[in-house]
Formats: C-alpha cells, structure tokens, sequence
C-alpha cells in the first residue's frame, strides 16, 4: 500500500465519521420534534443535577445492614418519577401478550409470556436512581393512544410499602389482565446486596 492510498483511506474515515454523525444528528432531531408534537416538550424543564460531586458510598457504608427503602438519600439520586409510574414500564412490552393471546401454540404462548416476564430488566440498563417511594392512598393512572394497554396503581400500604396495580388490554380487558401488588425490599451489607421483590402478580389471557 502506497502512502497516498494510506492518507485516502484515512480521510475516507474521517469523512464517513462526520456522514455518520451528521444521521445521528438529523435522526435526533426528527425524534424531538416527533415528541414535541406529540407530547408537548421532550425533556424534562429542569436540568438533571451534577451527581459527580456526590460520593454515593459515603452514604451507603453508614446504612450497612440496612433495608434500602428505609435509607435516607440525597434527593440528587432520585428520578422525578415515583415508584407507581416507574413499575408502568414493566407493560411497555404488553404486545407480547397480545401475541400470546393469538397464539394457539401453548409452547409458544408461554415463550411469549416469559419473554414479557424478563422484558421489564430492559429498562434498567445505566439507571442509578431510584424513583420517590409514593404517599399513602397515591394512586397513578396511565393511558396512551399509541399504546395497547392501561394501567393503574395504588399505595395500600405504608409500612411495609405495598403497591397493588392492573392493567389491562384497551378493549375492556378481553384479550389479557395483568395485575397483583408488589413489595420490593432490598438490603446490602460489606460483601453483597440482596434483592427481594416480593409480590403476587397474576396474568389472565381471556382466551384460555
């Protein structure tokens, strides 16, 4: 290889990197305008905090021991969101029950239903905070014209915190009904961290 076809195919590079980042540009924008004219703006009015000057395990090692929902924290590690409208996303993947509720195959009905069951873990990918324990007798409704379900939760408990929802097909409920109550406990000491989301949740498919 000559050095002038060296220096081309290093140009080349260059310019496919700024090709390359100039899609990601446009595609970025599409999606904010898409998201503005839909619902209204497409981020939040305030700026996240600069979480870099925090020591989150400054925090942690004094609550060693410790069930975590009964830890006091910086409200720089919390999302804007409380837990009722966090657990939402567990049915943002609900059109695999309507697959399974089509599906005449019970193998392939329960593949369906298991990959709902793990879909949820999707939504935690680079997520370091943990959204506001709700109020007692909080309750959260959510309803979208694009998506194929509603949903709707409540705070029954405080101490211990429990939170009981349904959600349902948009026709009434006859294709599919997920619903149960959720109490997620969590502790961690010097050497491990244990996670115990405890809860009954059942899933109706009318059909069966």
């Amino acid at each position: 290889m000559t050095q002038n076809n060296a220096d081309d195919e290093f140009f080349d590079a260059e310019d496919f990197d700024q090709y390359y980042a100039g899609i990601q540009r446009d595609l970025m924008r599409s999606w904010n305008n898409l998201c503005r004219q839909q619902f209204g703006r497409t981020k939040l009015p305030v700026p996240m905090f600069d979480r870099s000057q925090i020591s989150i395990w400054s925090i942690l090692k004094q609550c060693i021991g410790k069930e975590l929902s009964k830890i006091t924290m910086p409200i720089v590690w919390n999302e804007p969101v409380s837990f009722l409208q966090r657990f939402t996303e567990n049915a943002l993947y609900s059109y695999l029950l309507d697959r399974a509720d089509e599906c005449n195959d019970p193998i392939m009905r329960m593949q369906y239903v298991a990959a709902f069951a793990v879909s949820s873990i999707s939504n935690n990918c680079d997520r370091l905070s943990k959204p506001f324990n709700p109020l007692l007798g909080e309750t959260y409704e959510f309803v979208r014209d694009d998506l194929p379900f509603r949903y709707m939760s409540e705070q029954v408990s405080h101490h211990p915190p429990v939170s009981a929802f349904t959600c349902e097909s948009k026709d009434n409920g006859n294709r599919w009904r997920f619903y149960g109550s959720i109490l997620p406990k969590a502790k961690f000491s010097v050497k491990n961290m244990e996670v115990n989301p405890k809860g009954l949740l059942t899933l109706e498919l009318k059909r069966y």
